[in-house]
């Protein structure tokens, strides 16, 4: 059984929980992303070396045939972070296939959402460029709750012990 991709564009639902972009997202990526993906793979092999001669059309017999199943191919990679076995059973295709794939479909993703500026910043003096420029300085931080250590001094541990909420174990 594989993913169907297009049976999945109207689900938005799943689609969202499986690629984190709405149908309309990824129509909207796909602009950009298409003939950049068509440019590559026109002049690259999918191992990354350079044709000889520019392929003309995508085999017939393609798995994923079209940008738009490619590129959810990737996103759902992504964003699942799962085995490449797993992936390539979801999909039908190899492991190699899906090492290949992965790699080509990620490089060319990495030029369109930087082309748009999307990419997350590398360090301090570019975050607080890009956060300036926003009118309104108020931003969501989704940060994962965690437990605090115990203190291993029992009065200590009195103190700071609230009893609102028991962390079962």
């Amino acid at each position: 059984m594989h993913i169907a991709y297009v049976a999945l564009r109207e689900k938005p639902r799943q689609f969202l929980a499986l690629t984190s972009l709405h149908v309309a997202e990824l129509d909207d990526l796909l602009t950009d992303f298409a003939p950049a993906w068509e440019r590559y793979h026109r002049w690259h092999t999918l191992e990354g070396k350079r044709r000889q001669f520019a392929a003309h059309r995508e085999r017939p017999n393609a798995v994923l045939a079209g940008s738009d199943a490619k590129l959810f191919f990737l996103l759902t990679y992504l964003k699942g972070n799962s085995l490449q076995q797993h992936q390539a059973a979801s999909f039908g295709v190899s492991q190699a296939r899906v090492s290949q794939l992965a790699t080509a479909l990620l490089g060319v993703l990495n030029q369109v959402l930087a082309g748009r500026g999307l990419l997350p910043a590398r360090d301090g003096t570019e975050l607080a460029h890009r956060l300036a420029t926003y009118p309104e300085p108020v931003f969501a931080y989704d940060g994962v709750k965690r437990g605090v250590p115990r203190n291993r001094d029992y009065e200590a541990q009195a103190e700071e012990y609230s009893a609102k909420k028991k962390r079962i174990a």
